[in-house]
């Protein structure tokens, strides 16, 4: 487990939950998450950027959409990203950007992720702040 997140034990796949003071937050440490278990980023900086902006109808919808095209973008630009950035998180729509590490400097560190699913998918604000949960098809 790490601050930004803890893993789910899951049968066949792998699930995190990521946890935050906003929304925001939890955006983020859920994109952190998702190449961290496939290439232990830690505090890595990336020094290629990619931009991602996705639209879906509900907050559920939004993190599975913005959490594929992370994945996505680090696949078709041979990354892995490693700091995340929202611009604008409003209801239906995100806006941000990640920067990325070429492949070429990292091996993986844990099972790579195909997708990204609607399996046990959470995204709640609780008195402490937000949680989402999220698994990934490996």
């Amino acid at each position: 487990m790490t601050s930004r997140y803890e893993v789910l034990s899951h049968t066949a796949d792998t699930g995190v939950v990521a946890r935050g003071a906003t929304l925001e937050e939890v955006f983020r440490n859920a994109a952190f998450a998702m190449f961290d278990l496939m290439f232990g980023i830690g505090d890595r900086v990336g020094v290629e950027r990619v931009r991602i902006e996705v639209a879906a109808s509900s907050v559920g919808e939004l993190l599975v959409d913005w959490l594929s095209a992370l994945l996505f973008e680090a696949e078709t630009n041979d990354l892995a990203l490693c700091s995340f950035g929202i611009d604008a998180l409003r209801e239906g729509s995100v806006r941000g950007w990640a920067t990325g590490i070429p492949l070429s400097h990292l091996e993986l560190s844990g099972p790579p992720i195909k997708a990204v699913t609607y399996h046990d998918l959470k995204v709640e604000e609780t008195p402490a702040g937000w949680s989402a949960q999220v698994v990934f098809d490996v």
